[in-house]
């Protein structure tokens, strides 16, 4: 089964908080308020001309306004926009990553992200701004994947117990190797060869991390530049030189960026489990 994207899951959510706030905006209560109070004090206001007409009917026509307030409230497009950007914001929030230099290229890759809304948001309405628009989703996973590839990052780089092995280990071994060689025992040599295997083994492991870390920081800085580069091609789009088919070739080269993070940030998972140490996913 397919793995739902960043922007699919926002959406959802977001869907579902719009129908919540929709529910019980002021307008609604005040519709019900209304239909609640006439049909007590006013249940028939023609009763020669309306015979049929009881409390019932305006009951009826609250739920029904309220119904259509709902219905307008959810599928009102700008709300949908705001309710997304605001739930995306909220759970791929950067505020709380202590690595400097992380920080700095998130702050550069939101600046990218608004810049590339507002030039699709900017073109010429038509098709080729709705297929440039539906580049927005892929964007969002872009730079959420972006933010969840800097949170491990951060995390690694502050991990206590990484940075305690790391330089125990550079005392130990060599210690262990001096008294291997004075030993005499061959119960405690045994022993000792045992232990220091042990944290070769460790010492190799955490290098293994290391480098997988210092590559995944590396893949954020080619990420960072990739976004100038599709802002600079978003921008090209829409001109005499460009047909609609750069925007679908724009889109595939978005997705494959996008493809390539997750996979960084999976094989990350696979060695560490960050969120021991880090919040959010």
């Amino acid at each position: 089964m397919p793995r739902e994207s960043i922007h699919d899951t926002i959406e959802r959510q977001a869907q579902r908080a719009i129908f919540e706030h929709a529910l019980i905006r002021v307008e609604n209560a005040v519709i019900l308020a209304g239909s609640i109070l006439l049909a007590f004090f006013l249940p028939n206001p023609l009763p020669g001309a309306l015979p049929w007409w009881g409390a019932w009917t305006w009951l009826l026509l609250g739920a029904l306004g309220v119904a259509a307030m709902t219905f307008s409230g959810v599928k009102d497009p700008q709300e949908r926009e705001k309710a997304v950007e605001r739930l995306f914001r909220e759970k791929y929030d950067v505020s709380g990553l202590r690595d400097r230099s992380l920080k700095e290229k998130m702050r550069k890759a939101e600046e990218y992200h608004l810049q590339i809304k507002a030039a699709i948001k900017g073109q010429k309405d038509g098709i080729l701004k709705e297929r440039m628009q539906r580049t927005t989703g892929d964007i969002y996973d872009w730079i959420g994947n972006m933010v969840r590839l800097a949170r491990r990052l951060d995390s690694f780089r502050g991990d206590p117990i990484i940075k305690s092995d790391r330089e125990g280990l550079r005392e130990s071994i060599p210690a262990l190797e001096k008294r291997l060689q004075r030993e005499q025992d061959d119960r405690v040599r045994r022993q000792i060869e045992t232990t220091l295997a042990d944290q070769r083994r460790l010492q190799v492991n955490i290098a293994e991390l290391e480098n997988r870390m210092q590559r995944a920081d590396l893949q954020l800085d080619s990420s960072l530049a990739a976004l100038g580069t599709v802002y600079s091609q978003i921008l090209l789009v829409g001109s005499k030189e460009v047909d609609s088919d750069r925007a679908e070739r724009l889109r595939a080269d978005i997705a494959s960026e996008v493809a390539g993070l997750q996979d960084v940030v999976d094989s990350i998972n696979e060695v560490y489990d960050y969120r021991t140490l880090g919040s959010g996913k």
